[in-house]
């Protein structure tokens, strides 16, 4: 498919604790609160921003293994801002793993109910390989006194520039993800780990998505009652858009089509926004 506009603009999580979630997103990594009530907190990167993040309140806790988000990617505008929050996270005993994954230099951390987040930077892309349609991602272990090096100063929030880089998954079927993201989404197989993850993305990037069924093979599809993602948002242009209202018709689950907005449920169970501009 030639080059469209796809951004992932928004997220909406239910989570059980607020305090808990409070000081994680707000106290460790600087979040701003731009509206909240007593049924949910918005988040944005930055005071004046727009929220990208909605936690709905009063979660309940998940009760069986189910599919959902695996993790949410925030991408840094470059290396030396990451390395700044990873001081702070070490700092603060925050446990924190990571992937050199060639295209990418990517930390792991979760949060206090246990969601998923990478934290990362993509390297220059014009030094990705590719082969027959798919992207080298590499798995070593990141060198974090070389990423340290980089800081320029001490972490005091997030920066300009940030965006939700892609949304990676757990599903519970690998052809019924296919079948969503290639052929609903028209998005491009761009990366396979045997049979256990396929990576999907626009515009030739290394992912926008990934699904994996290492913990989640044959489970249940999302309860959306329950602890953890129950909406995501993408922004595209009006031909991708209109692609789009074609498409979802030969799909189950739709839950609003018309001249605006897709509402549409996904093949791990949460409702996947389509908006235009």
């Amino acid at each position: 498919m030639q080059k469209v506009k796809y951004e992932i603009k928004h997220l909406t999580m239910r989570v059980v604790d607020e305090q808990r979630t409070r000081v994680f997103y707000e106290k460790v990594l600087g979040l701003v609160d731009v509206q909240s009530d007593d049924k949910e907190i918005n988040y944005a990167f930055r005071k004046g921003e727009k929220p990208f993040l909605t936690m709905l309140l009063g979660g309940k806790a998940q009760t069986v293994a189910q599919t959902g988000l695996y993790h949410m990617a925030l991408l840094f505008p470059n290396a030396a801002e990451l390395a700044s929050l990873l001081h702070r996270l070490l700092t603060l005993q925050i446990p924190v793993g990571g992937g050199d994954h060639s295209v990418s230099e990517a930390l792991y951390i979760n949060d206090f109910e246990g969601n998923g987040i990478e934290l990362y930077h993509d390297r220059d892309a014009a030094g990705w390989e590719w082969q027959d349609g798919l992207v080298t991602m590499g798995t070593d272990e990141v060198d974090g006194d070389k990423l340290l090096a980089q800081k320029q100063h001490d972490w005091t929030g997030f920066p300009v520039g940030m965006q939700i880089g892609h949304l990676h998954f757990m599903g519970n079927n690998l052809a019924n993800a296919d079948k969503f993201f290639m052929k609903f989404l028209q998005m491009d197989l761009v990366s396979k780990m045997s049979t256990s993850a396929h990576f999907y993305s626009n515009n030739h990037y290394h992912h926008h998505h990934a699904v994996n069924l290492w913990q989640s093979e044959n489970s249940a599809l999302r309860h959306l009652d329950e602890a953890g993602l129950i909406n995501w948002s993408v922004l595209v242009d009006q031909n991708y858009f209109d692609l789009l209202t074609k498409r979802v018709e030969l799909l189950p689950g739709v839950l609003l089509i018309d001249t605006q907005q897709i509402k549409v449920t996904d093949s791990m169970g949460t409702t996947l926004s389509i908006t235009h501009d």
